[in-house]
């Protein structure tokens, strides 16, 4: 590869990131709202349903993957008592963030160790208003927001299960009681392996984007009963299936499923009440199906309010049930499609989606970002006009979603799994956990009023036929659950995909003008294909430019001419995506790559790299100051400027195509695709 070295001069506007605005925000029902101790995001729980976060300093030890004899992570032999924990860490953080999260420093990968305690109940407590006991060592249960790559967990030396279905994704591990100690302190002990593995991993099969690795998100401790207790309740609008004739638009009542903790109440019937907005509880009772849900339909919400990006309205249900309250937040809102366009409709109004592709990557925090720093982020979002985020490409962080919610700003929400071949598609091992990391992204973000879509294997083998029935089962599973939303994948194959019959919104990535010679105008060729069915399996079908952008260095805005990997080159390229989005009536929306220039990964899965260095591996530029590693250093140093850099596929490891840099600096193109969104929805 043709390489070129360029010593840039640091832009007018580097210095600080953009703190101010974001200081001021309030968001409401972020942290503020929440009790302390309980988790920081929805749901609520009250009564004797008791949880708390686990979240603080834990005891911590480090092996690296280079260790001699290597370590195998899923050793029956392995023991806690072996594990050694002599340091300590924050929870959450990332056991392989470097450089305050910059780019061109290599991570560590290998098998982090976490040790904590928690207590629990000496003598069994009854409410006033039932008399169903928690009772002392009644059964817990452990809540990982995520654990990444590969999770194993034991409490007081006692293995209760591990976790494979990828590392950014929300799952849950019963403590039964016999693994406890009544009225006195528990060993919790964590085994978290971020390396490459098909076997430990599967799902983490590569992508142009650094994995972060360990207890990456928050941790809950629930206390359950000997009695099923709910677990949570999923809020549905009611006639929100747009493929059916009886779609509603304006909903105003819902469909409610009751998941309880277990299924000991098949085939029974149970009490229960509701109450919407804090009102006035209704009774209700329902039959326990044999997968221990309650389904009660058609519910009437009282002063319903619509959900939508110009007005977000939300609201709540509290469930009470043998004691333990839940209460959900959702919105009332619509889906669909108009049938003389096929363009996307919201409580069915043609809307232009604009926005972002988004990774969870943050200075000083990388991938374990504080609510100020996911506060500003939504402040530069609305700054920049956007209705739409892509969670790229993995499922979110449940608070980042709440804000997204309250904001008004639609989001795609994927699972993990870019790189993904048609042999894995098509593997029963690898099927298994992508199913059951689906069904783990669904029951975390069903009552996100913002998600809007479903989505999988980003840049997968969409071209082979034989890969269809995995994204068949993907879709299937989905719409099956879920009617109200879309489903999709972001698709790179050029309109030869043979698997659209498999999605109910197309959704194409290409970069026009930067990987290729075609003009930005070839998206108007793709949407126009797609909406006269010539591409097969998607008449009638919403499209979208899921992927799309050009890449520019920061420091690089002061070159006598726009070449490539300037900023007005940037810039040129993608206001032209921009206008071709906007100007053509048969894009539903677009979301550019990327929102901020962020780290890319080192090989990949084939991680140690062979015979090559790898993108991450002290590639980064030459800095007039290093990295800062806290936030102190970040507001008296400011982010660091480049003044000396590799051209090369990934300059400095770093993923270039942000329309602001990586410490939230922006970039022209910031300022012109948000002038250009601004005007997306006058039209319509």
């Amino acid at each position: 590869m043709l390489k070129l070295v360029i010593t840039l001069v640091a832009a007018a506007t580097a210095g600080r990131t953009v703190r101010a605005e974001a200081a001021a925000v309030s968001v409401s029902g972020s942290a503020g709202d929440f009790p302390a101790g309980a988790p920081r995001y929805w749901p609520k729980f009250g009564g004797t349903r008791d949880v708390k976060l686990l979240d603080g300093t834990w005891d911590y030890g480090y092996i690296d993957w280079s260790a001699p004899g290597g370590f195998d992570s899923m050793s029956p032999s392995f023991k806690p008592s072996m594990g050694k924990t002599p340091d300590s860490i924050a929870v959450p953080s990332c056991m392989d963030v470097v450089a305050g999260g910059a780019s061109g420093y290599l991570g560590r990968r290998g098998v982090a160790m976490y040790r904590t305690k928690f207590a629990t109940p000496a003598t069994a407590t009854a409410t006033a208003t039932t008399a169903v006991a928690v009772a002392a060592a009644a059964p817990m249960r452990l809540q990982f927001q995520a654990c990444s790559f590969y999770c194993r967990v034991w409490v007081n030396g006692k293995e209760i299960g591990d976790h494979r279905a990828g590392g950014y994704v929300a799952f849950w591990l019963d403590v039964p009681s016999d693994a406890l100690h009544p009225g006195a302190d528990n060993e919790l002990f964590v085994l978290a392996d971020n390396r490459w593995n098909a076997t430990t991993a599967p799902m983490h099969t590569g992508g142009d984007f650094w994995h972060y690795g360990g207890l990456m998100r928050s941790v809950e401790l629930h206390a359950m009963a000997e009695q099923p207790v709910l677990w949570r309740a999923y809020v549905m609008p009611t006639g929100s299936d747009f493929t059916l004739p009886e779609h509603e638009t304006s909903p105003s009542a819902v469909d409610i499923t009751l998941q309880l903790s277990s299924t000991a109440d098949a085939g029974s019937t149970v009490a229960f009440t509701l109450t919407f907005d804090g009102g006035a509880p209704a009774a209700h009772g329902g039959m326990v199906t044999k997968n221990g849900t309650v389904v009660i339909s058609n519910v009437a919400v009282p002063n319903p309010s619509l959900w939508s990006p110009e007005e977000p309205n939300l609201h709540t249900l509290t469930v009470a049930f043998r004691g333990g309250e839940v209460t959900e937040r959702f919105g009332l809102r619509s889906f669909g499609v108009d049938k003389a366009t096929a363009r996307v409709t919201i409580n069915g109004k043609i809307t232009k989606l604009v926005g972002w592709n988004h990774h969870t990557q943050w200075p000083v925090t990388a991938a374990s970002p504080t609510d100020a720093q996911m506060d500003a982020d939504i402040v530069l979002l609305k700054k920049g006009n956007a209705n739409y985020v892509r969670g790229a490409h993995y499922p979110h962080d449940p608070r980042m979603m709440d804000r997204l919610d309250e904001a008004g700003i639609v989001f795609w929400s994927e699972t993990i799994g870019p790189s993904v071949s048609s042999a894995n598609t098509q593997d029963p091992f690898f099927m298994k956990y992508q199913m059951q990391q689906l069904a783990e992204m669904i029951d975390n973000a069903f009552n996100h009023a913002s998600v809007f879509t479903w989505g999988w294997f980003n840049e997968g083998p969409s071209n082979d036929v034989d890969a269809c029935p995995a994204y068949g089962a993907c879709n299937d599973y989905a719409r099956g659950r879920d009617p109200s939303r879309f489903t999709t994948w972001a698709d790179d194959k050029d309109m030869r995909g043979k698997c659209y019959e498999h999605a109910t919104l197309i959704s194409f990535n290409n970069y026009p003008s930067w990987y290729n010679g075609q003009p930005t105008s070839w998206w108007n060729s793709a949407a126009d294909a797609v909406h006269s069915g010539s591409v097969n399996g998607t008449l009638g079908k919403p499209f979208t430019i899921s992927e799309t952008g050009a890449g520019g260095i920061f420091e690089w805005s002061n070159n006598a001419t726009d070449v490539k990997w300037t900023l007005g080159y940037q810039a040129k390229i993608i206001g032209g995506d921009v206008d071709v989005a906007l100007a053509n009536d048969h894009v539903s929306g677009i979301t550019l790559w990327h929102f901020y220039d962020f780290k890319v990964d080192n090989c990949g899965a084939q991680w140690p790299c062979h015979g090559r260095p790898g993108q991450e591996n002290n590639t980064h530029c030459q800095y007039d100051h290093a990295p800062p590693t806290t936030f102190a250093q970040l507001e008296s140093e400011g982010p660091p400027n480049c003044t000396y850099i590799e051209i090369n596929g990934r300059p400095g490891g770093e993923n270039h195509k942000g329309s602001l840099d990586f410490w939230r600096r922006p970039k022209p193109a910031f300022g012109i695709v948000a002038a250009k969104y601004a005007k997306a929805n006058t039209k319509n």
